[in-house]
């Protein structure tokens, strides 16, 4: 596994519009897939809040994305989102890409704590989450779905 967060680019932005958590939303569009929303939505919210958007790559293969930064509502270093192309799930990529995010983040901002929602039912995202040290703070957040909100303490 060569895991790199690279830039979003004029060479790789449909690339990455493109892959979908699901194979079902292989065939349609949407804002919101199943457990995330989609890429283009957060290269959205990227550009209008002023997050961090990133490639994620196994060597040369796009794998997945992930959006972060400041939130300014909130007062927080947010993981707004963390996805991996469904052709890619289950291949044990989920913990070393977010110790990989979480390092550039710690690298970028030099941030103490690291917030971040998920849907409530998303089990697979939240063993991850907690397998890292993540934990529950007891807000939740009123997005598509419910969302709890989950907080890394760095040292």
């Amino acid at each position: 596994m060569k895991l790199a967060l690279k830039e979003v680019t004029e060479n790789n932005f449909f690339e990455i519009i493109d892959l979908k958590s699901d194979k079902e939303q292989e065939k349609i569009f949407q804002i919101y897939e199943r457990w995330v929303g989609s890429n283009a939505f957060f290269l959205a919210v990227c550009q209008t809040f002023s997050f961090t958007p990133k490639a994620i790559y196994d060597d040369n293969t796009l794998i997945g994305f992930t959006s972060y930064g400041f939130r300014k509502e909130t007062n927080r270093f947010e993981l707004i989102s963390m996805m991996i192309g469904h052709a890619f799930q289950g291949k044990g990529y989920g913990v070393p890409v977010l110790k990989a995010i979480i390092d550039d983040m710690v690298n970028m901002y030099n941030c103490k704590e690291i917030y971040l929602s998920v849907i409530y039912n998303n089990e697979r995202a939240i063993k991850t989450y907690e397998k890292l040290g993540f934990v529950p703070t007891g807000e939740v957040e009123s997005a598509h779905h419910p969302e709890p909100i989950y907080c890394l303490k760095l040292s």
